[in-house]
C-alpha cells in the first residue's frame, strides 16, 4: 500500500500563533537526560511563550521506528511506524503552544536522509518552522563517559582500553562526518552546538538548549538537581557486580537497574573514598591520535574555526595521568565486601528472574517520580549497547 506523502510545508493560521517543532536528537552523553526532565517535569517557563512535550521523560523510542522506516524489506514494521509518527504529529498539530519538543538522544544513531524523509512526509504541516539541535561532547570526555555508562547498564565488562578498540572499529566517535550529513539535508534548520560548559549559556547544557532552540533569552529554570550525575568508580565497581551477577535478565531490565542503582546513590551522602574514572597517558594518546583529525574538522566547519574540540583533546592528553584505574572490583575491595556484594546481588537477580513484576515500569516510575510510568506508545523495543 502506497503511502500518501502530505504537503512538506504549510501556511501558517491567521487563527493561532505561530507554531515551532523542534527536534533534539542528541547526541548521547551530552545531558540530554537533564533536558528532557526539565521539560517532563514542567520547569521552563518561557515570556510570553508555552512548550509542548508530548512525553513522559524521552521520545527515545522513535528511533527503532525512523530505523524500521527506512528498511525496505521491513512492510509490517514500517507500516507500525508510520501509524506512530501520524500519531503523533496529530497530538502537534492539535497543540497550541509556540513550541513543540521531541527530544530523543537515540537518534544520533538514525540516518539523517531517512529522517528528513519521515519530518517532510509526516510533521511539516504539523507547525510552520522545523527546528533540529545536537549537542556534540569532546571525544576523550565522551568516549569515557559511555564507558562508564556501558558499565553501569550491565552491557561492558572488559576494561577502558578494550572499549576504546571497539568504539574505534565502529567508527562511533568520528563525528564530522555524521554531522555533515544531518547539516546538508536539513542545511539551516541543524544546529549544532558543543557540549563544553564553558561554551554553554550560564554554565547550563538545559539553558543553553532554551537559548539556541527557542530563540529566548528570557526563561525561568525552576527547582530540580542535575540529573545522570557520573558515579564514582567504587559506585561504578559495586554496580558492576551486580550486573555481572544479573547477566541472564534481559537488557532492558538490566538498563533500568543501573539507573535506579545511580538514582539511590544520589540520593545518599558521599562515600568516604570517591575517585574520579579517568584516562591514563598511553590510552589518552591513542585517543589524541586518533580523533585529533575529526576534531579539527568539527571545530573548522561548525564553530567558526575555533579549536573547542581540539583543545579539549589536547588538555585531555596533559592531564592524565602516568597510571592506569583497574577497574576489576576486586582490586578496590576487600574479599568480605565482594562476598557481601555477591550475595546481595544473587538475591537481587533472583528476584528479576522471576517475572512475577512489573519491573521495568516500577523502575522507570521512580525515576521520573511518578506512580503510572508505563511504556510510551510504540516504546516496545530494548535499547542497543553503543
Amino acid at each position: 500500500m502506497t503511502q500518501t506523502a502530505e504537503p512538506a510545508t504549510a501556511a501558517p493560521s491567521a487563527q493561532r500563533r505561530h507554531k515551532t517543532l523542534v527536534f533534539h536528537i542528541g547526541d548521547r552523553k551530552t545531558g540530554s537526560t537533564s533536558i528532557q526532565m526539565a521539560f517532563a517535569q514542567n520547569r521552563i517557563e518561557l515570556k510570553g511563550s508555552a512548550v509542548f512535550y508530548p512525553t513522559q521523560l524521552s521520545h527515545n523510542w522513535l528511533k527503532s521506528h525512523c530505523q524500521a522506516y527506512g528498511a525496505a524489506n521491513r512492510p509490517v514494521m514500517r507500516k507500525q511506524a508510520i501509524a506512530i509518527f501520524e500519531k503523533l504529529a496529530k497530538r502537534i498539530r492539535k497543540s497550541d503552544a509556540d513550541f513543540c519538543l521531541i527530544s530523543a538522544e537515540s537518534l544520533e544513531a538514525v540516518d539523517p536522509h531517512v529522517f528528513h524523509d519521515i519530518v517532510t512526509t509526516y510533521f511539516a504541516t504539523a507547525a510552520d518552522d522545523i527546528r533540529v539541535v545536537a549537542y556534540v561532547r569532546p571525544h576523550a570526555a565522551r568516549l569515557l563517559s559511555n564507558f562508564a555508562e556501558q558499565t553501569k547498564i550491565g552491557s561492558f565488562r572488559a576494561g577502558l582500553e578494550p572499549y576504546f578498540r571497539h568504539v574505534l572499529s565502529k567508527e562511533r566517535l568520528h563525528y564530522q562526518q555524521r554531522f555533515a550529513a544531518w547539516r546538508a539535508v536539513f542545511g539551516t534548520q541543524f544546529t549544532l552546538r558543543p557540549m563544553i560548559r564553558s561554551q554553554l549559556v550560564n554554565g547550563s547544557v538545559v539553558d543553553d538548549f532554551v537559548e539556541h532552540a527557542f530563540g529566548q533569552s528570557e526563561f525561568r529554570v525552576s527547582g530540580g538537581a542535575a540529573t545522570n550525575e557520573s558515579l564514582c568508580l567504587e559506585d561504578l565497581m559495586r554496580l558492576k557486580v551486580l550486573q555481572s551477577r544479573c547477566a541472564r535478565t534481559p537488557q532492558k531490565l538490566r538498563h533500568a537497574l543501573g539507573w535506579e542503582f545511580s538514582r539511590l546513590v544520589a540520593a545518599l551522602p558521599p562515600c568516604q573514598t570517591r575517585t574520579r574514572l579517568q584516562l591514563h597517558k598511553a590510552l589518552a594518546g591513542d585517543i589524541h591520535a586518533a580523533y585529533l583529525k575529526d576534531a579539527r574538522a568539527i571545530d573548522q566547519q561548525f564553530f567558526d574555526g575555533a579549536p573547542l574540540l581540539e583543545t579539549e583533546l589536547d588538555t585531555a592528553l596533559e592531564t592524565a595521568p602516568e597510571t592506569a584505574q583497574s577497574v576489576a572490583p576486586g582490586d578496590h575491595f576487600s574479599a568480605a565486601e565482594i562476598r557481601s556484594l555477591h550475595l546481595l546481588s544473587d538475591i537481587i537477580a533472583g528476584m528479576l528472574e522471576n517475572g512475577g513484576e512489573k519491573w521495568l515500569a516500577s523502575l522507570k516510575s521512580r525515576r521520573i517520580g511518578t506512580t503510572n510510568a508505563g511504556p510510551e506508545p510504540g516504546d516496545d523495543r530494548p535499547e542497543r549497547p553503543i
